[in-house]
């Protein structure tokens, strides 16, 4: 132990002296202004420290690596601005590494900076979720509908288009996952945690079947005269939950959708994988794939999700 932490210690002092060159060449070859080579300074200074939270190495990262301290940093509140010349920074430090032969391969050259007019999310926390996934009452038909709602919203991170299309006949326990339709009409797969899918079952057992409904409406969700819902009445049906759950952001359900992704992440899941399971990413049809896809995005979900 006592080794390990010396051996910390000396690559910590490495590193920093990696900054310091950088910082003097930056100076010297770019003619930054001082408070520009300050903030450079502060967000590598702050990005090393982050490093060796994670026993990760400085000169021996990917941009995996990389991407997850971005998404740590939006999920603290970190502005646009700073996220982008934070990317910017760590760019130019790498690319500097490479040029004077310290490593061979730059691990940030693919990093893409945020659109700066996008405006970011609100953060809900796992508290704050799991307040507004307690708050609807499971004892009446709308109740329980409004539980599944948020609990698919958050657990499978869809889309609320994607969740209101959701047929009943798409619901089977045999099989842990829901193939979905998002964006430019392009399908992916994505896992039910056990937790949501008993959920599930059980409104459609108790209310969902006892509902009359249109003969050609056979969505999941519908109101308890037996209509489609709107997503203006999920939108409102959400803002009443979290009123009563004291939370005091503007939630809409893509907030949930946001959460989803963002506390995968904390929990240690690669970005890659939560990219593959928000459709931001197409999946290949081929049956093979398919297969091996389906396992491997339920294993995740189930190891990283709270409610896997």
């Amino acid at each position: 132990m006592i080794i390990s932490n010396i051996m910390s210690l000396l690559d910590n002092s490495e590193a920093l002296e990696y900054i310091d060159h950088y910082c003097n060449d930056a100076a010297y070859k770019k003619n930054l202004s001082k408070n520009t080579l300050k903030a450079y300074r502060s967000d590598l200074t702050v990005f090393l420290k982050w490093l060796v939270s994670k026993d990760y190495n400085l000169l021996k990262i990917d941009r995996v690596i990389i991407n997850n301290y971005l998404a740590s940093k939006l999920d603290s509140g970190s502005t646009v601005s700073t996220i982008q010349r934070t990317i910017t920074c760590i760019k130019s430090f790498y690319a500097f590494l490479q040029d004077t032969h310290i490593i061979n391969i730059n691990p940030a050259i693919l990093i893409e900076n945020p659109k700066k007019r996008r405006k970011l999310p609100t953060i809900i926390s796992e508290d704050e979720v799991e307040r507004l996934l307690n708050a609807p009452d499971e004892n009446s038909a709308g109740g329980m509908r409004d539980k599944c709602i948020l609990e698919l919203l958050y657990s499978a991170g869809l889309r609320i288009s994607e969740l209101l299309n959701i047929k009943v006949n798409q619901i089977s326990a045999e099989q842990p996952f829901l193939k979905i339709r998002g964006k430019g009409n392009k399908e992916r797969l994505v896992p039910i945690g056990s937790f949501a899918m008993n959920l599930l079952i059980s409104y459609i057992d108790t209310y969902r079947s006892k509902i009359k409904v249109n003969a050609n409406i056979d969505m999941l969700f519908v109101t308890e005269n037996g209509n489609l819902i709107s997503r203006q009445s999920c939108w409102e049906m959400i803002k009443k939950y979290a009123r009563e759950s004291m939370i005091k952001k503007n939630i809409s359900p893509h907030n949930l959708r946001h959460a989803f992704a963002t506390h995968l992440l904390n929990n240690g899941a690669d970005l890659r994988t939560v990219q593959m399971l928000l459709g931001h990413a197409s999946l290949s049809t081929t049956q093979i794939y398919t297969h091996i896809a389906k396992d491997r995005l339920v294993k995740f979900h189930q190891k990283y999700h709270p409610r896997g």
